[in-house]
């Protein structure tokens, strides 16, 4: 993670440091749509909450609730495998963790978007897609504070010296195993398990590789300057 506020010699620049929280915030608003559009798509929840969903639907409690104690959750998981190297700012997480939550709910309840048809589920897919891997390129960029599990991944994934987005693949795919279980084990079906989940376990690390690619250089330069983006989110590790 970045210091919060940008700098300009000994001085905080503002007016960077103004754009940078707008562009993290812009990126939290993002994630939370991708993720609902993606659950709307009738072909299955996202990977990123498939497990909230589980829970959500074991339990009876709101998507958007069981997102954020979830999320809150990976944080301690952060703190264990961090141990004395945990930094308290990673308790921000907490607070993105219940905005994200709240974004969702909210979403879930004003957006009018329930494709029948194949071509239209498909399409729907994909736009959830990619406002999902933009979104968390752009607030892992920003270096606030990420979103919980993908602050998770950031440590797994600095510590092995992998690519964000690499790591993001094996994470997702063994989230996605492990909530299929739960769901199979305690209501007996599939729940919200469809192609989507499998297609954002699979493919969500590659495009945020993607956005990272495209967009990561100029997401730093507008808000630090010419700082380069943080190494989770384009550089590669060594040897690769």
């Amino acid at each position: 993670m970045r210091p919060l506020l940008v700098l300009d010699g000994s001085r905080v620049d503002w007016r960077r440091t103004s754009l940078r929280m707008a562009m993290y915030f812009f990126g939290v608003v993002v994630l939370a749509l991708g993720i609902v559009i993606q659950t709307e798509s009738g072909l299955g929840v996202a990977s990123l909450t498939c497990f909230a969903d589980a829970l959500s639907r074991i339990s009876g409690v709101t998507l958007g609730t069981m997102v954020s104690a979830t999320y809150i959750a990976y944080v301690f998981v952060q703190l264990v495998l961090l141990g004395r190297e945990f930094q308290p700012r990673i308790l921000l997480e907490i607070g993105f963790s219940v905005m994200i939550g709240m974004f969702t709910d909210v979403f879930s309840a004003v957006i009018p978007i329930h494709p029948a048809a194949l071509p239209e589920r498909v399409a729907t897919m994909l736009l959830s897609l990619c406002l999902t891997s933009f979104g968390v390129s752009l607030v892992v960029n920003m270096g606030v504070v990420p979103n919980a599990p993908d602050g998770l991944v950031q440590v797994i994934a600095e510590k092995m010296r992998k690519r964000f987005g690499d790591v993001k693949v094996v994470f997702d795919s063994i989230h996605v195993a492990v909530a299929l279980a739960l769901t199979l084990a305690v209501l007996g079906t599939v729940g919200g398990f469809g192609p989507t989940t499998v297609i954002s376990a699979l493919f969500l690390g590659r495009m945020i590789n993607v956005m990272n690619r495209l967009f990561a250089a100029r997401f730093t330069r507008a808000a630090f300057g010419d700082v380069p983006p943080l190494a989770s989110g384009v550089a590669k590790a060594e040897g690769e």
